[in-house]
């Protein structure tokens, strides 16, 4: 005879969801304390904000490093979600270029501390970093919006996501980040303007070598 299924136990699911809402709340509030105090706040500035113990927060997560993680995805999520937005070729490539470096300056400028808390954020075993996650998503809507310039033929020959995307987004990647090291050295307008610059010059020649038919073969344009 067929043993009748167990039905789940509704207190263990009401338990469940208290502590994911416990935790939002608990992150949430992270990222307020290291935004104020800076990427190196203590765990008890951050319990004492949200009014508990350190062994009460620590009942939502296992570790500090299981809470900076939570910290690290809420903080990725919420650039990520201000710079796709302005990612965009509807204008021109350079107006998308420069809407582009400008959404993700002004929230790095507006959230320093958050920003270089990612940043030191190593990656945890068998996954990436938090840093790799804005790269790789970064990358898939830059090679989808060059797949659209190009069209189909085009996109379809070219390694639009493994390199050129790559490239394009490791480039200036390092560029801002060497700017941020020493924001000194120029202007955030002329940081822009010479980045925009190259980027174009990078682009330019792959669009149109596909618009007059060539193919690139390793690295070089040519006619198919």
């Amino acid at each position: 005879m067929t043993t009748p299924p167990v039905p789940p136990d509704g207190r263990a699911s009401r338990w469940v969801g208290h502590r994911e809402r416990r935790r939002e709340e608990i992150t949430g509030t992270a990222i307020e304390v290291l935004d104020r105090e800076g990427p190196d706040a203590p765990v008890e500035s951050i319990a004492r904000a949200c009014g508990v113990t350190r062994q009460v927060l620590y009942r939502q997560f296992e570790n500090r490093h299981d809470l900076d993680v939570a910290i690290a995805d809420r903080v990725v999520s919420m650039l990520l979600e201000h710079v796709i937005a302005r990612m965009t070729a509807d204008h021109g490539i350079e107006a998308g270029l420069r809407g582009t470096l400008d959404a993700y300056l002004d929230f790095v400028l507006e959230h320093r501390p958050l920003y270089d808390f990612v940043r030191a954020l190593p990656s945890a075993p068998g996954s990436g970093s938090p840093v790799d996650r804005i790269t790789d998503v970064v990358v898939t809507v830059v090679a989808s919006i060059a797949g659209e310039l190009l069209g189909p033929d085009a996109s379809g020959r070219l390694p639009l996501r493994d390199v050129y995307a790559t490239g394009l987004v490791g480039l200036a990647d390092a560029v801002v980040s060497r700017w941020l090291a020493d924001p000194g050295a120029r202007s955030r307008e002329d940081l822009v303007d010479a980045l925009v610059d190259v980027l174009q010059l990078c682009i330019e020649p792959v669009l149109g070598g596909a618009a007059a038919g060539g193919v690139v073969s390793d690295g070089v344009t040519g006619t198919a």
